[in-house]
């Protein structure tokens, strides 16, 4: 419900943002493609590492940065669908291009039978820009707690994955 409220909003700002001629929405970027994850911790680990993974990040004018992902299937062999704030990016330029990093905070679905925290970090390496359009790779890596099945204890460890495309549109 909460999703369906925010959506409604931005149908009607987007209007009103028109009207004083301003883009209320200042660049989309579409990531994904198939990845494969490894994960780290201080036991034996037994996740699925292969994945397809879709996320669309807006960033607003004046109403931050969000964003919404699905992977399919997760480490669990689930499906899982988040949705959370991403901060601005931090750009570093390496020579004619250069590598933005970024986080995330947020809930996902898909671990327990509710929605767990959603903390990630992910660099993005713009490799081509032709106008308003920009094109690259990302990676992401996310922390975790996971249950071991064997002991019965949570286990910590972080969850990294190979690199994935990245497009990105800046409305004018």
């Amino acid at each position: 419900m909460k999703y369906l409220m925010v959506v409604i909003a931005l149908i009607i700002a987007l209007p009103v943002q028109a009207l004083e001629n301003k883009p209320f929405i200042k660049s989309m970027t579409i990531e994904g493609g198939p990845i494969a994850t490894k994960h780290f911790q201080s036991d034996d680990e037994s996740f699925r590492e292969r994945h397809g993974l879709a996320v669309v990040k807006v960033a607003t004018e004046g109403y931050g940065n969000w964003g919404v992902y699905v992977l399919t299937p997760n480490s669990v062999d689930d499906p899982s669908f988040g949705a959370g704030y991403v901060t601005n990016p931090w750009t570093l330029p390496i020579g004619p291009t250069e590598l933005e990093l970024s986080g995330a905070l947020g809930l996902v679905t898909g671990y327990q039978d509710y929605p767990v925290p959603l903390i990630a970090g992910q660099a993005r390496l713009k490799l081509y820009e032709q106008g308003a359009w920009n094109a690259g790779v990302a990676m992401a890596v996310m922390p975790y707690i996971a249950e071991n099945e064997t002991t019965g204890k949570n286990d910590f460890g972080v969850v990294g994955t190979t690199p994935f495309l990245s497009v990105r549109y800046k409305f004018n």
